[in-house]
């Protein structure tokens, strides 16, 4: 494979490999980084400027968080072009991807028209959804809608890591080609635990934020927990509804069952898969869902909304409506009190985890992919 000078455009980017919330996404640019030139163009975090090394690529923060606004997105989308265009200035680009599709696929999708190179466009969080109620999604700004569907029409290539994901942007430019490319795990890391954990546990993963849903994971838990006195539930993350989250559970009675464990470092996931009994997702949108794909890999069954991969599991998982509440109850309820049933639900996911998801696989179809627009554009 011709190695190639590839500049990946992202919002933001860590500056440690224990820093939350990328992992999967530093993995990704780590394997790419081992075959290519990669580049690394973070238009808002960190919040300064500046150059550094990590997973083997080359860091450039433009230290834009701060921008607001339609002038602020002004100067992050031109910032980005710049950047991507002085890269191109110093040395050829072959190609440019975009990890999110507003301001980051804006700016690929420019940049790479101007200098006749092709752009991947990856669609990889709320970029397509608007949910007035709590506030989320890049939907309801006017910015948001009219980036993103620029930068989908403009891209050499739309890739999205999930069908549901899929589904929503084939809905808004229908026709496109938009190709199945998941962000992968490493399923030697996120293995099944050797023995069965003794004591009953329900795992939540994620932010602790209103699109996660974490109120409605402890009106879950509540409800079979009252009859089940050997069970816990253990929700791991952070964020703005924490206090918020501890009155309800005191509400409901399960305080004292409830571990709020907080961000864990990405080195002790893998151990607190294996804890588990269960992993619930209840979130209201998911692109993909790594902590469902971390769940798989290591054999934990799954229940929660049909977002993201959840309906691409297959017999790994039990996916119910958003917002179904007593759907949700019943089918943990299933699991908690038949180990058959949730033994064979975790093989079956470990074995979609690893044909589909395995990080190998996943990357060897990304650079696919970079070498056959490459091979196209020469």
């Amino acid at each position: 494979m011709r190695r190639l000078r590839v500049a990946i455009v992202i919002p933001g980017f860590p500056q440690g490999r224990e820093e939350p919330g990328l992992a999967a996404v530093v993995d990704l640019v780590e394997r790419l980084a081992a075959v290519h030139d990669v580049r690394v163009i973070a238009l808002r975090h960190p919040p300064r400027s500046g150059m550094y090394e990590l997973a083997g690529a080359h860091v450039r923060s433009l230290g834009l968080a701060h921008a607001r606004g339609a002038t602020g997105r002004g100067r992050v989308l031109g910032g980005g072009i710049a950047a991507v265009l002085g890269l191109h200035r110093r040395a050829r680009l072959d190609l440019v991807h975009a990890m999110w599709a507003d301001e980051p696929g804006m700016v690929a999708a420019v940049a790479a028209r101007l200098i006749r190179r092709p752009s991947v466009v990856s669609v990889m969080g709320g970029e397509l959804v608007g949910l007035r109620d709590i506030g989320y999604g890049t939907a309801l700004g006017r910015g948001g809608r009219w980036a993103t569907p620029v930068a989908l029409r403009r891209a050499s290539l739309v890739t999205a890591g999930s069908t549901y994901l899929r589904g929503q942007i084939l809905a808004i430019r229908p026709g496109a080609r938009v190709v199945l490319l998941p962000l992968g795990v490493d399923v030697d890391r996120f293995r099944p635990a050797h023995v069965m954990p003794g004591v009953q546990t329900v795992l939540f993963v994620g932010s602790l934020e209103p699109v996660k849903d974490p109120a409605l994971m402890l009106r879950i838990f509540a409800a079979v927990a009252h009859e089940r006195r050997d069970v816990a539930l253990r929700m791991v993350g952070s964020g703005s509804l924490r206090a918020h989250l501890d009155e309800i559970a005191a509400e409901l009675g399960i305080r004292d069952r409830v571990d709020f464990a907080g961000q864990l470092p990405r080195s002790a996931m893998p151990d607190a898969y294996r804890a588990a009994s269960v992993l619930c997702v209840t979130s209201r949108h998911e692109a993909q869902s790594m902590a469902a794909v971390e769940a798989a890999a290591s054999g934990v069954p799954i229940v929660g909304t049909r977002v993201g991969v959840l309906p691409d599991l297959g017999e790994g998982a039990i996916g119910v409506p958003v917002g179904d509440a007593s759907g949700l109850s019943r089918a943990l309820a299933q699991l908690l009190d038949d180990a058959a049933a949730a033994s064979a639900m975790g093989q079956a996911g470990r074995r979609v985890a690893t044909e589909r998801y395995d990080i190998e696989r996943t990357t060897a179809s990304v650079l696919g992919h970079y070498a056959d627009l490459a091979g196209r554009a020469s």
